[in-house]
């Protein structure tokens, strides 16, 4: 939580966007409550164990796995919106205990933001991934490091697979090249929708010598 952040929480405590009840942006109650998705692959939706990438999609696809904790609705949904678009920078947390949650996260694993259009952080301010990333960190103990680079800055909403495919083409760079080097690395981001921005990630990642890599987000539709 940013220093403002927490100032305005405590001139304005949040309030609980299932109950509304004062003090959390989503209550333990209402986060118990959160749909959440069953496990299947990320690219084909086909059911898997602990969400593993299936064989057939693993053919093109560096992420072992990908876990989404919560179905990209109702509370969900509000979540996202409030640290994207409301500047409630608090519900990083929130989202990030979420996302580990039932999850065991080794402590020498490397938890890899996957950076958003810098257009998109210089209009909010911050970067969303980022804050969920250090949150993800800070609450499993695990490594936090920011080892992508963005250099293609077209935006993907709306944007279909073939599409965010066409535009991610080389899009992200690997600037700790020590650090990547046989690491098993966690990618954080909010949604996951397509897959092409983690897959995108994750190939400049394996092509730079990461051993494995997965990734956590939040929410998927």
């Amino acid at each position: 939580m940013s220093l403002l952040d927490h100032f305005m929480s405590f001139l304005a405590p949040h309030e609980c966007l299932g109950c509304g009840a004062e003090g959390r942006v989503l209550c333990n109650a209402c986060c118990e409550r959160l749909e959440l998705t069953p496990d299947h692959c990320y690219r084909c939706r086909q059911p898997t164990t602990d969400y593993l990438t299936c064989p057939v999609c693993r053919r093109s696809s560096a992420l072992r796995r990908v876990r989404a904790a919560a179905s990209y609705r109702s509370d969900a949904k509000e979540l996202v919106w409030k640290l994207k678009f409301a500047g409630a920078q608090a519900t990083a947390k929130v989202m990030a205990i979420q996302m580990i949650h039932g999850q065991s996260i080794a402590l020498d694993t490397l938890v890899v933001p996957v950076p958003t259009a810098t257009s998109r952080v210089r209009q909010r301010g911050y970067d969303q991934a980022v804050l969920l990333a250090h949150a993800v960190a800070r609450q499993s103990g695990a490594r936090y490091a920011s080892c992508l680079t963005r250099l293609n800055q077209a935006h993907q909403v709306g944007a279909n697979r073939q599409q965010r495919l066409e535009q991610l083409t080389q899009a992200f760079r690997v600037n700790k090249h020590a650090a990547v080097q046989g690491a098993h690395i966690i990618l954080i981001d909010d949604v996951v929708t397509t897959g092409a921005t983690l897959e995108a990630a994750a190939a400049s990642l394996r092509a730079a010598g990461a051993r494995q890599i997965e990734a956590l987000v939040f929410a998927q539709p």
